[in-house]
Parts: C-alpha cells; structure tokens; sequence
C-alpha cells in the first residue's frame, strides 16, 4: 500500500512543474486593476521544460493542468477567470473558457487566506503554433476589482 500511495505522489510530482511567473503591470490608464493578492506559485502539467525556463509545450487537441497558489488582499463573494493572449493590437481573449473562477476555487474568497485556483485548460486544434504570452486574470466581477494578475509564457505544438 505504501508503495502505491509513493508511486501515485511522485507521477503527479513528476508532471508538475512550477513554471516562471511575472506580475502584470499596472498601467497609468487603469490605476484600479493594481493587483489585490500575492501569486505565490503557478505549476503546468505537462511542461518539461519549466526546469530550464522555456515556455511550456502543449499540444493543440490537449488539456494542459494549470495551478495557481495565491493570497488576496480582499474579499470577494465571486470570482472570474480569464485568459489573455498578450500581443502589440492589445489582450485578446482566449476563446472557450469557463470564466466562473468559483468552480475551480474555494468561494468566497477570504482576505489573507491562502488558497489554489486549479484548471483544466483545453487546447483547440484550431489554434496556430507558436508561442505565446499569457496572462491570466482573477477578479471579483461586481466591484471589477483585479485580484490576481500574472503572465506566463507556452508554447503550441502540433
């Protein structure tokens, strides 16, 4: 039984990685979405690469496993999540995403409480291949308060 249980917990240690991070900008033109929480830690399964700081491969057709670690600064009974292409034109959202944050999180959310945000993020075949810029946002939607904000990079494969 030991040895199951030390199996099962070194494959999900094995595909997991902790993946490198920044916090997006605060602009000048919305003071309002400075960032209300501290992004600990952000894993991608599958991402070979996250030990040599390259963007994570994930092939088009696949779901690739996304785990926020994060602590807001506010409370909120809500929460949404969505993803951005970063890209010169502006942020363009990525298509097809359950944007109820509450379903893949603990809330409400509680000021000062540690928690993990955990998502399934399926990829179309439809998408071009290529690296991308990421950005990945929670917010609480009635007070259109940012709570978290943070890009990564991946990169689509065939």
């Amino acid at each position: 039984m030991w040895t199951l249980g030390l199996c099962l917990l070194l494959l999900g240690a094995v595909g997991s990685e902790v993946v490198t991070f920044q916090n997006c900008p605060v602009s000048d033109e919305e003071p309002a979405l400075a960032p209300n929480c501290t992004v600990h830690e952000v894993r991608i399964t599958p991402c070979a690469d996250a030990t040599e700081n390259k963007p994570c491969k994930i092939k088009r057709g696949r779901s690739a496993s996304i785990s926020v670690d994060f602590t807001p600064t506010v409370s909120g009974d809500g929460l949404t999540g969505k993803i951005f292409w970063v890209n010169q034109m502006g942020d363009l959202p990525f298509v097809g995403m359950n944007s109820d944050a509450c379903s893949f999180t603990t809330c409400p959310i509680q000021a000062g409480n540690r928690q993990t945000y955990e998502y399934q993020l399926s990829v179309s075949k439809k998408f071009p291949v290529r690296a991308y810029d990421i950005k990945w946002r929670l917010w609480n939607e009635t007070s259109d308060v940012l709570e978290c904000c943070f890009i990564t990079k991946i990169k689509l494969t065939k």
